[in-house]
């Protein structure tokens, strides 16, 4: 029996890779549990929920909270196993759409005998939502929401969210009502945001994918909408400029788009035809080039910064370990390293001991042929592009500040802002004091090139002087991983010597199979493992 006192995790994690080894967490922290989720997804039932309501997506959110209900011993319940099966049904896919209407009419009615074993006080609760994600359908029944392959889970997340107007208090509504909420343990979405959320990967050869499900598993639909192997959105579907705004009071025209579809229409057409709905995920097609990076946009696909949700930089300050989980490298994990922040709160956090990769078994779409050392600087690069944004954004700032300034000696000499430690003769140290506290000096063998972008004309930084790149040291990698679990049987290919060249140590643990025949983590030795690294 182990002891020691239970250490506490923050974990970057997708939605489904992660669940069969939480347990390991849960053992070894008490609970003490935060994981933090991207909301960029939009493939699967999520799609159509995109399509027509908009928001942030859920449904990696609804699949960590209902896997938690098994860390639980409330879940032994009766009435808490109806709820886990209410909540994770989905209607069927392989039948007629009225026929699916009608089994959601029993559900939302209370009819449906997944109420059976459910109290009339949660079962109205959980109906109040469903009822209230229905009536904003039938809003907008013009819009004709396919409900074949929906998630019940994510029907309630979304009417919570709609009723609240906020994510994070559904969230909470959800976890009250499975017991979730008894333990420290918390799901954090990593943007706290009730708009859609959109990733792009810029590939090597220069072209570009939009949308999570278009850059990690393509639909067969999306597939024959491909040009030369990519997909390119909306180029021959974009609104003419000048009719943009014309017939927004008419929801059935032909020239009015809502701000729903404003806020997907890089990844959906104007018909209600979903390329996204149905999809595998054992996608055995390679990209056509590797990735390059990735990187948020806004409707019209202008590359934006959001900032992340205040509790992620609060987990990092005070939890003890930090683990970048098993999953998606580029669609789950990476869309959480690259906001702002985020860098600069793992490279200098006091609190977090250990900061652990656990390396994937096998290699998928995104990673083709990567090796652990890929991983490793594919992370470090996106988490070092975190900081270099936060520098470029102290870079710019402090131009304002002397904008204002300058503005200030101008007009109004007898009513001049003083700032202290500040003179205009000093331009280029007071950039450089405001941008010294998050940078760190580079690894000599590390090369900025790749990192360099310019202002593009029309953009917002096109009005200040070039950011100075050589003001901009990336971290070394030994700042953001300090340990690396990889699998005995692991199909990708680990240099231990060259990674703890680096600083990372690296821990071999038995690995098992899936019934594909796939190297895959086994919970038990999962366990074991990672309380070896934090208990020592």
């Amino acid at each position: 029996m182990n002891l020691s006192k239970p250490s506490s995790f923050v974990v970057f994690s997708g939605g489904s890779a992660c669940n069969h080894i939480l347990d390991g967490f849960h053992k070894t922290g008490d609970h003490d549990v935060s994981y933090i989720l991207g909301i960029s997804d939009n493939g699967g039932s999520t799609s159509e929920l995109l399509r027509v309501l908009g928001g942030p997506s859920v449904g990696d959110l609804r699949s960590r909270l209902i896997r938690l209900m098994d860390t639980l011993e409330e879940t032994s319940k009766t009435e808490m196993k109806a709820i886990k099966e209410l909540l994770s049904y989905r209607l069927p896919a392989d039948k007629n759409h009225q026929k699916v209407r009608d089994e959601w009419a029993l559900i939302v009615e209370g009819r449906h005998s997944l109420w059976n074993d459910i109290s009339i006080e949660k079962r109205e609760a959980i109906r109040g939502f469903l009822t209230l994600f229905d009536f904003e359908i039938l809003k907008r029944a013009h819009k004709r929401f396919n409900f074949c392959n929906g998630s019940i889970g994510n029907f309630f997340l979304t009417g919570a969210r709609l009723f609240t107007g906020s994510l994070e208090a559904a969230i909470f509504l959800f976890a009250s009502i499975t017991g979730i909420t008894s333990v420290p343990t918390s799901v954090v979405p990593v943007i706290n945001t009730n708009q859609s959320v959109t990733i792009a990967a810029s590939l090597l050869n220069g072209e570009t994918l939009v949308g999570q499900c278009e850059i990690s598993h393509p639909s067969p639909l999306s597939k024959q909408k491909r040009k030369n192997g990519i997909i390119t959105p909306r180029r021959k579907k974009r609104t003419n400029p000048i009719d943009a705004f014309s017939s927004l009071e008419d929801p059935f025209s032909s020239m009015s788009m809502s701000n729903e579809q404003h806020a997907s229409k890089l990844i959906h057409d104007d018909d209600n035809e979903n390329a996204n709905l149905f999809f595998s995920k054992q996608v055995e097609e390679k990209l056509i080039s590797p990735i390059d990076r990735i990187y948020y946009i806004n409707e019209y696909g202008q590359e934006i910064y959001p900032v992340p949700n205040p509790k992620v930089v609060s987990q990092l300050s005070f939890k003890k370990t930090l683990v970048y989980s098993i999953g998606s490298l580029y669609t789950s994990l990476i869309p959480c390293l690259i906001l702002r922040g985020v860098g600069n709160a793992i490279a200098q956090s006091q609190s977090l001991n250990h900061k652990i990769l656990l390396l994937n078994g096998t290699n998928d779409r995104e990673t083709s042929d990567y090796t652990a050392l890929d991983f490793i600087n594919a992370i470090t690069s996106a988490l070092n592009e975190s900081q270099r944004i936060d520098a470029r954004r102290a870079f710019y700032q402090s131009c304002d500040d002397e904008d204002i300034e300058e503005e200030d000696d101008e007009n109004d000499e007898e009513d001049e802002e003083y700032i202290p430690g500040y003179s205009a003769s000093s331009r280029t140290s007071s950039i450089t004091s405001s941008t010294t506290t998050t940078i760190n000096t580079p690894p000599s063998s590390y090369s900025l090139s790749s990192m360099a972008i310019g202002s593009m004309p029309g953009s917002p930084s096109h009005r200040y002087p070039p950011f100075p790149t050589k003001s901009f040291y990336p971290s070394p990698i030994s700042a953001f991983i300090t340990h690396m679990v990889y699998l005995d049987n692991s199909a990708i290919k680990v240099d231990v010597a060259a990674i703890e060249r680096l600083g990372i140590k690296c821990i071999r643990m038995k690995g098992s199979l899936s019934k594909l025949g796939e190297p895959i983590y086994h919970e038990t030795h999962f366990t074991e493992t990672i309380e070896q690294i934090v208990h020592t």
